[in-house]
């Protein structure tokens, strides 16, 4: 039976440590993707990149130069026991989120992992094996759509492994996971390759109907994600398409043109543009169940809009570079963002109330009057520095952990929860 007194005390101190200076999250920080070595002539290659290395050490071999190039980790994405990374290095990698332990490492790309979302805990309470669903896009144009499976470890495979990562029979190494339940482990195979991208895959979504992908060539795809075949293009900016959200038969994009749009899925159309940034974007998270965008800029803000209206509600002042990326959870209200300048910022947004002042009247009469809500209030929460040495590519959180990547190679988990008993259940 569970005890509500503890947990409701969990739950307070949780808030605590998410909310308080005195309140530090243990920090773990996991090193893995690898740095390769190309050729002068190879070099282009990275060229196509969202972003170009920051930094490059030749070495002579004899008369060829090589260069080291940084592997940076530029997405990720993670569930209740596994961080899943995509990298310069062109691999991604499966983490235990709770031990940083590399479970998997899978290989399909010719180019850097620059996004990737996956079925979060597909296998949890799963006796057997399990399939999961993945899709991955990189900066050689393509998009990769990955069978994930969960197989059960028997105690026998779990003495041979031990803490050693072993080989898969298709070649990828594997461990075991377990942070909840029983331990498991990873393997995946690519079910199909799309190719209908010109330039490098900046951004994707998914959900249980479409997969949205967009890119430099300034084009958004949108797949059946069931026969995998394309459903339509959508086209309009003038730019590269940054960052795309989707829920409910809807998309929202971000482009370096400065623009962000609002489109139908099912007619390609443009329902609405969003227009208050004085540079190029970079993220955008949409969450259409409460008709809120969120946007990050080159020009060092975050907005806040009202998706129905095209209203901007709130800018959030305080980063100093390119805000590259955001996680929203309009249930808590907590914005955490990452950017250029290297922090993770934890922002707090509560609506404002009803304005019955407001109502828009159909016809001149009270029949069919809609209430509008009035524009809240956004504060800064928290400010982490000195968590990584570079710039900070993506970030994600749930209620009791961030998770962050950077170009300095490292993927940092901020654990709030640690110690408290029961705090899977607050999600």
């Amino acid at each position: 039976m569970l005890d509500w007194r503890k947990l409701y005390c969990g739950r307070s101190i949780l808030e605590q440590r998410w909310r308080e200076p005195e309140g530090e999250p243990r920090v773990l920080r996991i090193d893995g993707h690898k740095d390769r070595c190309v050729s002068e002539s190879l070099l282009l290659l990275y060229e196509t990149a969202l972003v170009t290395p920051c930094d490059l050490w030749d070495v002579v071999f004899g008369s060829v130069l090589i260069f080291l190039i940084s592997s940076s980790v530029y997405c990720l994405d993670f569930d209740s026991s596994r961080i899943v990374t995509g990298s310069r290095d062109r691999t991604i990698k499966v983490w235990c989120i709770k031990t940083g332990r590399c479970m998997a490492t899978f290989e399909g790309h010719s180019g850097s992992v620059l996004c990737l979302k996956f079925e979060r805990d597909w296998d949890l309470g799963s006796e057997g094996v399990s399939h999961g669903f993945m899709v991955s896009g990189s900066s050689d144009c393509t998009v990769c759509v990955w069978d994930l499976i969960s197989t059960p470890i028997t105690p026998g495979e779990r003495s041979s492994i031990g803490d050693r990562p072993g080989k898969s029979k298709d070649g990828h190494p594997t461990a075991a996971a377990g942070s909840f339940g029983p331990p498991r482990k990873i393997t995946a195979e690519i079910r199909k390759v799309l190719r209908g991208h010109s330039a490098g895959v900046l951004d994707l979504r998914m959900d249980e109907r479409w997969i949205v992908t967009c890119s430099k060539d300034a084009l958004m795809n949108v797949y059946d994600r069931k026969t995998l075949t394309l459903h339509t293009v959508l086209r309009g900016h003038e730019g590269p398409v940054n960052a795309v959200g989707l829920e409910n038969g809807r998309v929202v994009s971000a482009s370096g043109d400065g623009k962000m749009m609002l489109w139908d899925v099912e007619t390609g159309k443009c329902v609405r543009v969003f227009e208050g940034h004085e540079k190029g974007l970079a993220c955008i998270e949409f969450k259409a169940r409460d008709d809120l965008i969120l946007s990050g800029s080159n020009d060092c803000t975050i907005k806040l809009w009202r998706a129905s209206t095209g209203e901007c509600l709130h800018t959030f002042a305080g980063h100093t570079l390119l805000v590259r990326a955001l996680c929203f959870e309009p249930k808590t209200g907590y914005i955490v963002s990452t950017s250029y300048d290297k922090s993770v910022r934890v922002w707090e947004w509560r609506e404002g109330p009803v304005d019955d002042g407001a109502q828009s009247q159909a016809g001149g009469s009270s029949e069919g009057s809609v209430q509008r809500k009035t524009k809240g209030v956004g504060r800064l929460v928290r400010e982490f520095r000195n968590l990584h040495a570079s710039h900070i590519f993506d970030v994600k959180f749930d209620v009791g952990k961030i998770v962050s990547t950077s170009h300095d190679q490292k993927i940092v988990v901020l654990d709030f929860s640690y110690g408290i008993e029961g705090a899977e259940l607050f999600s």
